[in-house]
């Protein structure tokens, strides 16, 4: 392309030139370029497939000897004397009063334990699943299931606690029937772990006899996970064709080459420019994100949102200034660090073959921060060689998972202990120092480093104080997606923060609706919940042509409310896009959501009966998913079939007689059905079961107004802002009860609160 365009540049400079001439002259160049061109490119490039990693062994024999040395070479592997590391030479574990038995017959290992029924059963171990600090054990069943079991074997060695049986879930008791039984559907490999411990890996979950043909090239994360296919490259090396830069690979992991230089005085090493290798990180991403996996068709090199839908760093799995909480991976805390900012990459602490960090101790960090100005006790205030001198420590500290897995904190952050009380949030020093109160760390760390801590509010204060519902949100909210914060923050707060609702936060979330970064318009699509129709449909229906799967999928979810408004032409793409949604849920269909999923847009759409049809097939195969129940209740009262309704809801709440959601349908039920009494009975239960709900106590405030007992429902409404904070549903309650009482002074104290805090 940039040969063509010097050529018509040229013809465009050539002064007095006949036509004729010129055009014979930019013909000529341009059959000898292409001519060039194909015989550079090979002439039969197929569609790359997959050829095993030990093809690449001869070649790259040093890559491979230390790539066989990781975790990811021992992600998985058959059930072999080679690979399995338990005991189980009749050996046994006592969990909960229950005994299992490890034992070997004919060269296989087998574990007699319960089964879904809470039957002893003898299951013969078909696959080892990772190796360090902890192995797990995998069962094959008829159906192709493939289900993880409880108990693990801790490999480290005796001296440190390893060398014996444990469950994966310690001292919590996991009986059959619970939804984390190892036979049940929380467990299954198939679904939840094997994409990121095989290579080339196919679900093939088939609905008709609801069984599984799963297919992958190798049980282990392979050369080819990161690099892709090689066939090509294997072809390339046989004739080595120049115009070919990659090599007969799709991607290029080393990225664009850039120069760092030593700061002298701060002694930290930056980049000559900021280049995101988002190729790199988005291929690590993949294994090492928390992510929902949409579809197995993925191509390396595409966009991580095109085959996956990441989570935010979320107040769910993470802490509100963003540490690590529950099992979160590394991609979403790295996303947040200086180091990502500056373009730093996973390889550039990593070595990609082996994954064990480039240099040990501190030397890995003295790559880009001198040591003479971090390395010493005025900077760490812990004696050098010391635990507290190391830097990963204070700034990478240790969460543990799975009893036993020690896993660092890959937003590289300064420790605040200073914030810990303020935000709830734990500290590197108080991980150190269990035996000292949070005061006493922050006392001394503001003594050592008060002065040198930033001005501005960290995205940690600010998201604390959004969520907290005060006439500060708004603006800490607006300051966090205007200033200088990580990108993930921003995305997080879009997702989290749909209660706002300003002219200024409009016009920023539009922005990011337009963003270049598909986690920005994912994100901002999900910020417009609670937008007019008139803005969605404005903003929103362009976003069905998205060039990301995820991303349009999205768009398609926000409109599907809007859908009888939609032009004919409009209509036509949400068809499109929506049918993408429906093979997206068909192969989530081994689990429910895939199925609720699909009823909820048929339901939009006006498809009702394939909403209802969608909806029973699912509860046939998942009967105790309470969600189908409430689902199929409000599909039938949308169709005034109120019998059938409180159907479903009595026979959801037969298995789950505590869920508020069914009750509050229930008092709903009721209420429709002139039965005030038992409906309010009904509300009452959901708001006592779910009292941090506010559509809860919402429903139940206004049932009361409705017998006059306003009095009682204004109480209710003040005491959950008292206890819970602002909100603005319990907000609008009020001001609604104050119109109908014509008590003025309070409507607008109401609205003022209201317009303070949300901006509305």
């Amino acid at each position: 392309m940039l040969a063509t365009i010097a050529i018509l540049n040229l013809s465009q400079s050539l002064p007095d030139m006949k036509l004729a001439a010129a055009t014979g002259i930019i013909l000529f160049c341009i059959i000898v370029f292409y001519c060039c061109i194909e015989v550079a490119k090979p002439a039969d490039v197929q569609k790359p497939s997959y050829i095993g990693s030990n093809k690449c062994r001869d070649c790259h024999a040093k890559e491979y000897s230390a790539y066989a040395t990781s975790d990811h070479f021992h992600a998985m592997d058959s059930a072999t004397a080679g690979s399995v590391k338990g005991n189980f030479y009749n050996s046994y574990f006592v969990y909960f009063g229950d005994t299992s038995f490890f034992y070997t017959k004919d060269n296989h290992y087998y574990v007699r334990t319960k089964d879904s029924t809470g039957r002893k059963t003898d299951f013969q171990v078909s696959y080892t699943f990772g190796w360090q600090p902890l192995q797990q054990y995998l069962v094959r069943f008829p159906d192709g299931r493939i289900q993880t079991l409880p108990f693990c074997w801790d490999t480290r060695p005796k001296e440190k606690g390893g060398q014996r049986w444990f469950h994966i879930y310690g001292k919590e008791k996991i009986p059959p029937g619970d939804e984390l039984f190892w036979t049940g559907i929380n467990q299954n490999w198939n679904n939840m772990c094997a994409d990121c411990h095989t290579t080339n890996y196919f679900k093939n979950f088939e609905v008709s006899n609801n069984s599984f043909h799963s297919t992958w090239s190798e049980q282990k994360v392979s050369c080819e996970s990161c690099h892709g296919p090689a066939s090509n490259h294997i072809a390339w090396t046989e004739k080595k064709y120049p115009a070919d830069s990659l090599k007969g690979f799709a991607i290029n992991l080393s990225g664009e080459k850039v120069n760092w230089k030593f700061n002298s005085e701060k002694g930290i090493a930056y980049p000559d420019k900021v280049v995101h290798n988002t190729t790199l990180i988005e291929t690590c991403a993949r294994c090492h994100a928390r992510a929902g996996r949409i579809t197995d068709s993925y191509i390396h090199g595409q966009p991580f949102l095109e085959s996956h839908i990441p989570s935010t760093v979320n107040a769910i799995n993470y802490y509100i200034d963003g540490q690590l909480k529950e099992e979160d991976y590394e991609y979403g805390s790295f996303l947040q660090s200086k180091m990502y900012a500056q373009g730093v990459t996973c390889i550039n602490c990593h070595d990609p073959h082996s994954m064990q960090v480039k240099a040990p101790v501190n030397n890995t960090c003295f790559t880009c921060h001198a040591p003479e100005k971090f390395n010493i006790p005025e900077h760490t205030h812990h004696q050098v060689t010391s635990a507290g001198s190391q830097c990963v420590n204070c700034h990478m500290p240790i969460t543990t998972y799975m009893m036993i897995d020690e896993r660092r904190d890959h937003s590289i952050r300064i420790p605040r202990p200073d914030l810990s009380e303020k935000l709830n949030t734990p500290n590197a020093c108080n991980k150190c120092h269990t035996d000292k109160s949070v005061r006493w760390a922050a006392k001394n760390f503001t003594q050592w480093y008060g002065d040198k801590l930033p001005e501005t509010k960290t995205y940690g204060e600010l998201l604390n104080t959004i969520s907290k519902n005060t006439t500060e949100s708004l603006r800490d909210l607006n300051q966090l997606l205007t200033q200088n914060y990580p990108d993930i923050i921003k995305a997080t707060a879009l997702e989290q923060y749909t209660a706002f609702y300003s002219p200024q936060l409009i016009t920023e979330i539009k922005k990011y609706l337009h963003s270049p970064d598909p986690n920005f318009r994912l994100n901002a699509i999900r910020a417009t919940v609670n937008f007019p129709s008139e803005i969605l449909l404005s903003e929103i229906t362009p976003i069905l042509g998205d060039p990301v799967l995820s991303v349009r999928t999205e768009a398609m979810n926000s409109l599907a409310p809007l859908y009888a408004q939609l032009d004919e032409s409009t209509k036509q793409k949400f068809i499109g896009v929506m049918n993408e949604y429906i093979e997206i849920q068909k192969y989530l269909s081994d689990r429910p959501e895939g199925y609720i999923n699909q009823g909820i847009v048929f339901s939009a759409t006006g498809r009702i009966n394939e909403a209802e049809q969608i909806y029973l097939l699912g509860l046939k195969r998942f009967p105790e998913f309470i969600a189908f129940y409430g689902n199929l209740a409000d599909l039938y009262r949308s169709q005034n079939l109120d019998t059938k309704a409180k159907e479903y809801l009595n026979k959801g709440l037969t298995i789950t007689p505590a869920n508020g959601t069914l009750h509050y349908a229930l008092g709903l039920w009721y209420i429709r059905n002139h039965n005030e009494s038992e409906g309010l009975n009904e509300l009452k239960k959901a708001a006592s079961l779910e009292p941090s709900n506010p559509s809860y106590l919402y429903g139940y405030a206004i049932g009361l107004v409705s017998i006059h007992e306003t009095q009682k429902a204004i109480q209710l409404l003040d005491g959950y802002i008292t206890k819970h904070g602002n909100d603005p549903l319990i907000l609008n309650g009020l001001i609604s009860i104050y119109q109908d009482i014509k008590q003025d002074d309070k409507v607008g104290y109401y609205a003022n609160i209201r317009k303070n805090i949300f901006g509305y």
